[in-house]
């Protein structure tokens, strides 16, 4: 155990999280290390400092290669501890067989006994982000087993996730296990179509005409872009534009000889978003669900029964038919302290919104409290590519934390800039530099006002990315579009630091549960503010010198 030391500072304290922010190894690759950043330069040499890791079983995911992401690190952060996320249940159960019996599961079964079609929507990836191609696997196969008769996948490719281009890979092994089972008699298993993550249907910043045209190719076999198969597809815009990022692929439908669709829905079939995370799967799982949608023109809906891998909004309990049950935080941060009467606020812009409220929430995504917790959104820029606006909105977050600061009303506030990640996405290098750059000038604003407020901060990341822009081909080098496994940096903040103290460092030795992590964070909060740390929480990471 850490002795825990006398530490207690004024409030405000902040969680600032610099999402896509890892430490990397300085070469060309690393944006971050190519960024100017003075106030991080300051502070990490000034200030109680450390490592955390952020990726595989640090955060509950089930392999050591497996990346972190904002879903994970947020909710891990939230919760105090390791709990095991969406992935490794999901195979736990497979493994064990109780993802079979699922009631969910079994009505998706029941609604296509009589010869409809069952449909997998989903990111037809191995990156373990959003999904994974090995739950494709086993609920084609098990489909297979139950008899069902015929299926079609809707495919979302990655690029993203994985390598940029990368598509073909996961094609091509899901067409081995449809040439299997096409191999007996009456079954007819094959591709529907798809496209492009970032073109279709993953949408979560309310761009109802990406969702609207992932619709119609999937729901109404409806596109200009029409193949006789998923590799003729991927093989034409290929030749169209050889650099093309398989994310950023446009939608098409796969027809048949008299160029008819071969997977459009029909009344009596069945539905399964095979994406397990939430973010980017709940305005299409609405479009599927709501009576009172108004997103688009659903057109000609055929009457199916849907069911989405997870609950994607818990809120609102959608969907309604859940192939695993949540990941549950019964005693999440915000909760806790809100017992202590610690008011609190959350700040960022859209495409993290999400992460500072349900998923550090661990499940529920409006206040508790709505006289002690202020969420605050700001609006992310629509219309153009993070790439060529870097900056996002990393200067009005900076504005709206200095007067949330400045107002003295607030215990606790949780920031986060997407920058880093969103940008760090797109692989384009210079973009990313400037992004740093601004969310390195948008933390020293909000540093300066919390050291007159005589507050502190928790400076860290929920998992690298921006640091690993580049990684070796057999070729050479090639952009990087997908997170890294890289721990990312955590400096404690406090300008009354007398240097009687010190974060632990990572050790070579360390399990998993014991290495410096986000699972951390939460009881070091504790202790910073001045509580009790709760016993259930992993430690903190204060420890005297």
């Amino acid at each position: 155990m850490i002795d825990m030391v006398d530490y207690k500072v004024n409030k405000p304290v902040l969680l600032i999280v610099m999402d896509g922010w890892g430490i990397g190894r300085g070469g060309p690759e690393d944006a971050i290390a190519q960024a100017d950043t003075p106030v991080f330069d300051r502070l990490w040499a000034a200030y109680p400092h450390t490592a955390l890791f952020t990726h595989g079983p640090y955060v509950g995911l089930p392999a050591a290669k497996d990346m972190g992401g904002s879903e994970v690190g947020h909710l891990t952060m939230g919760a105090g501890m390791i709990l095991d996320q969406g992935p490794t249940r999901i195979n736990k159960a497979i493994a064990d067989g109780s993802f079979f019996e699922s009631p969910a599961l079994q009505q998706i079964m029941q609604a296509v006994a009589n010869g409809t079609t069952l449909h997998l929507i989903g990111l037809l990836s191995d990156g373990n982000i959003h999904s994974h191609l090995t739950h494709f696997d086993a609920l084609i196969n098990y489909a297979f087993e139950q008899g069902v008769k015929r299926l079609r996948v809707h495919a979302l490719l990655d690029g993203r996730d994985v390598g940029i281009q990368s598509a073909q890979k996961f094609v091509c092994e899901l067409e081995e296990d449809f040439a299997y089972i096409n191999g007996n008699e009456g079954f007819d298993y094959g591709f529907a179509g798809g496209g492009g993550r970032e073109r279709i249907v993953m949408d979560r910043d309310n761009d109802w005409s990406k969702v609207g045209q992932g619709w119609n190719v999937m729901v109404h076999g409806q596109s200009e872009n029409r193949f006789p198969s998923m590799l003729a597809a991927i093989d034409h815009f290929r030749q169209q534009q050889p650099d093309l990022v398989d994310q950023d692929m446009p939608g098409f439908v796969i027809v048949d000889d008299q160029d008819q669709p071969v997977g459009a829905m029909a009344d009596g079939d069945a539905v399964v978003m095979m994406n397990f995370r939430g973010d980017r799967a709940i305005e299409i799982t609405e479009a599927f669900e709501l009576d009172d949608f108004k997103g688009f023109d659903r057109g000609d809906m055929p009457k199916l029964t849907y069911a989405g891998m997870m609950v994607y909004d818990e809120d609102r309990n959608l969907p309604n038919l859940q192939l695993m049950g949540p990941t549950k935080v019964d005693n999440p941060f915000g909760r806790r302290i809100l017992g202590l009467g610690v008011k609190q606020f959350r700040l960022t812009e859209t495409q993290k919104y999400p992460h500072v409220t349900f998923f550090f929430n661990g499940g529920y995504r409006q206040p508790l409290d709505e006289s002690m917790e202020d969420y605050i959104l700001i609006p992310s820029d629509k219309g153009v590519s993070f790439s060529d606006a870097p900056q996002m909105k990393a200067t009005e977050i900076a504005d709206k934390a200095v007067e949330l600061i400045e107002s003295g009303e607030y215990g606790f506030g949780l920031i986060n800039f997407a920058n880093a990640d969103m940008v760090g996405h797109c692989g384009r290098m210079e973009s990313a530099i400037v992004a740093v750059e601004a969310v390195d000038a948008a933390v020293g604003r909000i540093v300066e006002a919390l050291e007159k407020a005589g507050g502190a901060a928790l400076i860290t990341a929920d998992h690298g990315n921006a640091e690993e822009m580049l990684v070796a081909t057999k070729t050479g080098f090639e952009a990087s579009t997908k997170h890294s496994t890289n721990p990312v940096p955590c400096i404690l903040f406090d300008a009354a630091y007398d240097g009687s103290w010190q974060l632990r460092q990572p050790d070579p030795q360390d399990a998993p549960l014991a290495a410096p992590g986000l699972s951390h964070l939460a009881a070091t909060l504790f202790e910073v503010m001045g509580h009790p740390v709760p016993d259930d929480l992993n430690p903190s990471l204060i420890e005297k010198r």
